[in-house]
């Protein structure tokens, strides 16, 4: 396994892992959504079948209240008051001039009074016309099997493409009305206010009416009450009248539903919401950090890389310079010299060698010491032409016998407050940068100035320069111009983003403008000493 960089195993094991993540995170999301569902779809099958229970009760109260407090009066009298079809006219005069009171309540039910004798056709009270297509169809419904000795008989039809309900009381003679049915709706009215629909063990009575729906249509289909709730069919169930009570209102039907406002009080946990919307944010949230750990895991890669290309830059960079001090020393070391001139000559090679030697590990050292963040600064108020001129000097021995000239342009008295050992790394690097990538026998300038309240000092090549585009990306770690990659030049990628970290931290900033030849030149700009109260400006 290679020491920088991931291998191969280690890449698919995350991709494994990733997957594995995101199939239980979607598995753990489906199986929460499924058991909301499954509790919603037990809770909602309950409402239901309350509803049902609300919509049967409505149908025997119904029943029962048309049939005892509407039918049955009117059936009685009637045949009390009729004894042959001829005296019906007189009958219906009596029923209608009556003092009681649960028959004249009933009365409005009544749209025509028949009556018919056994053999004879059916007569009408005198009341209102009446269509022929009525009088066939009671005549053929009078005429069909009937069950013997009821109280009365509610028979229905269409005629006419209208629905149609007649009552009566067989004997001798036949008796019996035809129905209103627009007189319907506050009998169902009273029976559906009467009490609450469903049992008062429901939901410890706190389930009125008003929390449930309902709506009654007859046999023809033909709406004749609803109530003030609104209907939800997802919450609903249906109910029809049978032959229950005479066959009162045989062939209609009540529909009702549950205000699931009102599921808390009938179910245990209430109508639990819907959990999708939570449950897709959740499932966005894991398709969000499992992008950002793509993301990390590929930057880590590509950290890893360069991580490696730095291991190896600096191998190579340490490797040149020992090999330079190596070769002189032995030559020192076994009198190969034929000269004091030759000894010479190799002693400077070997200081200069070593000079880089130490600069490539001072940036190693301030690198480390930023990536830890335990770099101490203790910047002072200093004049840099003096600074700036020693770190040259010292600089020189490096550039000698390249044909690299330094040239210099200060302005004099200008001030920083920096930290003269960080100020001298800067210049260093910037010095090293500028003949490294530079041509032979260039003029690298240097120069010190005051702009904007600041302190600018500046290093200018004569080479390619830095493209616009890269400007900003070379003062990142590890970072190098894509001409470099395949050049042989060596570097480590290190030098400007230490350059960078050191200003920064002092208050400065660094930038990247367009030499005047062409090349690159990198901008230091550092903050200009506090004024003293009571100086002259």
């Amino acid at each position: 396994m290679p020491l920088f960089g991931r291998s191969p195993y280690r890449r698919s094991r995350s991709t494994v892992l990733l997957v594995l993540i995101l199939l239980t995170t979607g598995v753990l999301a489906w199986q929460a959504h499924y058991a909301v569902q499954s509790h919603r779809a037990a809770a909602e099958s309950v409402l239901r079948d309350y509803a049902a229970l609300a919509a049967d009760e409505l149908v025997r109260r119904t029943a029962a209240k048309i049939g005892y407090e509407g039918y049955y009066p009117l059936v009685t009298a009637l045949a009390d008051n009729v004894r042959a079809a001829s005296e019906l006219d007189e009958g219906v005069a009596a029923i209608r001039s009556s003092t009681d009171e649960k028959l004249a309540a009933a009365l409005p039910l009544v749209r025509r009074f028949f009556a018919a004798d056994p053999g004879r056709s059916v007569a009408f009270s005198a009341e209102t016309e009446v269509p022929g297509e009525l009088s066939h169809w009671l005549a053929s419904a009078l005429g069909g099997e009937r069950g013997k000795n009821q109280p009365y008989l509610s028979l229905q039809g269409i005629v006419n493409g209208a629905p149609v309900a007649v009552v009566l009381r067989d004997g001798a003679p036949t008796v019996g009305f035809e129905v209103d049915l627009d007189a319907l709706a506050p009998f169902i009215r009273g029976a559906f206010e009467d009490r609450p629909l469903l049992p008062p063990t429901l939901g410890r009575g706190e389930v009125p009416n008003a929390a449930v729906a309902v709506a009654l249509s007859d046999h023809g289909g033909v709406e004749r009450f609803r109530s003030a709730g609104v209907y939800d069919a997802r919450f609903g169930a249906a109910s029809v009248f049978e032959e229950e009570y005479g066959g009162v209102l045989q062939g209609s039907r009540v529909v009702a539903s549950i205000d699931p406002a009102s599921a808390s009080a009938l179910v245990i946990g209430g109508l639990p919401p819907s959990r999708l919307p939570l449950l897709a944010a959740l499932l966005l949230l894991a398709a969000a950090l499992m992008a950002t750990v793509v993301v990390d895991l590929r930057r880590e890669r590509v950290l890893q890389k360069l991580r490696g290309d730095f291991v190896a830059s600096v191998s190579h960079e340490l490797r040149t310079p020992l090999t330079q001090i190596r070769m002189f020393a032995e030559t020192l070391l076994l009198g190969r010299v034929r000269s004091d001139a030759e000894a010479r000559r190799s002693l400077e090679v070997i200081n200069r060698e070593v000079r880089r030697l130490s600069h490539l590990v001072d940036n190693v050292l301030q690198f480390s010491r930023a990536e830890r963040d335990s770099v101490a600064l203790s910047p002072e108020s200093i004049e840099l032409e003096p600074r700036v001129r020693e770190v040259i000097g010292s600089f020189q021995p490096l550039v000698d016998g390249t044909g690299v000239r330094i040239e210099t342009r200060f302005q004099p008295g200008v001030e920083a407050s920096v930290d003269p050992d960080a100020l001298r790394q800067v210049l260093l690097n910037l010095l090293d940068n500028a003949v490294k990538y530079g041509p032979r026998k260039q003029s690298v300038v240097v120069g010190v100035e005051p702009a904007n309240g600041c302190a600018r000092l500046f290093v200018e090549d004569e080479g390619p320069g830095i493209p616009p585009r890269e400007r900003e990306l070379v003062f990142e770690r590890f970072y190098r111009l894509e001409r470099e990659r395949t050049s042989s030049v060596a570097g480590t990628g290190i030098g400007l983003a230490v350059v960078r970290d050191l200003v920064a931290r002092q208050g400065g900033r660094a930038v990247v403008e367009a030499g005047a030849s062409g090349g690159a030149r990198i901008v230091i700009e550092l903050p200009s000493p506090p004024v003293e109260e009571g100086a002259l400006p």
